[in-house]
């Protein structure tokens, strides 16, 4: 019963996480885009629905099992895990090709 209640909270503490990335995603800027209207028009018209419908249920509303499925909207994102490992790739590749 104890671990139950300690993934809940775990789970909530990754909600509300996701929260505050949605809130700081309105201001993020990037090489491409500055001005913070461009920033959330951009965000607004792709990731917004997505984060939206996976987080805000399981925060303001009753926590069940019939939300629970609204999470999978969050693999939207799993192109966050690979970048990183693009980057390397990328890296890698682009000495090796200069040492030739």
């Amino acid at each position: 019963m104890v671990e139950n209640k300690t993934l809940k909270n775990i789970e909530l503490a990754i909600d509300i996480i996701y929260f505050i990335e949605i809130i700081l995603n309105f201001v993020k800027k990037t090489r491409a885009h500055k001005e913070l209207l461009t920033i959330a028009y951009n965000y607004l018209t792709f990731y917004f629905i997505f984060d939206v419908v996976a987080t805000i249920p399981d925060l303001f509303m009753s926590e069940g099992q019939e939300w629970y499925g609204l999470k999978a909207f969050r693999m939207v994102h799993v192109d966050r895990l690979t970048q990183p490992l693009y980057l390397l790739f990328g890296c890698a590749l682009q000495k090796y090709s200069k040492k030739r």
